[in-house]
């Protein structure tokens, strides 16, 4: 219980650090399996917008991918995102996100604070430094299976 105000409190924190740069999940690009029809594209665009807090759905066949912008305050949840494409038969590969947020380190570990999300950074040997305690805006694909949720970072750009 303790570690889990104490993950709280970090997460308020640095909710409130970001100052005008709110921090969430801003944009999501997914890989995806199965999206190469119209009608697939048609109802999945119709199922996204209808998802609170999505402001845009750009779908490509050629590529099979999908790309989601989100409005401010809006909730990511890659699982919901899954469960809308599971009826159409669309799986997700990879999902690359867009994120505002601050890096802070709990034991050994950094996690990517962009509230409500939380996400531990994977030591990759390409991934670039990531500053602590600054809004951040990060580019990185994300490892939603396991707990908690991995992100490489492919690209990091301080805020100001």
């Amino acid at each position: 219980m303790r570690r889990a105000a104490h993950i709280c409190r970090l997460s308020a924190l640095a909710i409130l650090m970001t100052g005008l740069s709110p921090a969430q999940v801003e944009k999501v690009a997914m890989r995806t399996t199965g999206i190469s029809c119209g009608i697939c594209a048609g109802l999945s665009e119709i199922y996204f917008r209808r998802v609170p807090g999505v402001d845009q759905v750009k779908i490509s066949l050629r590529t099979e991918s999908i790309m989601l912008t989100y409005k401010p305050g809006a909730v990511f949840d890659p699982e919901a995102i899954r469960k809308i494409l599971e009826p159409l038969k669309v799986g997700v590969l990879q999902f690359q996100i867009g994120v505002r947020g601050q890096v802070i380190e709990d034991h050994g570990t950094r996690f990517l604070v962009a509230a409500p999300d939380r996400f531990a950074l994977l030591d990759a040997i390409d991934s670039p430094d990531v500053p602590l305690k600054i809004p951040v805006r990060i580019e990185g694909i994300l490892f939603d299976h396991a707990t908690p949720r991995q992100l490489k970072v492919l690209s990091v750009k301080p805020l100001r």
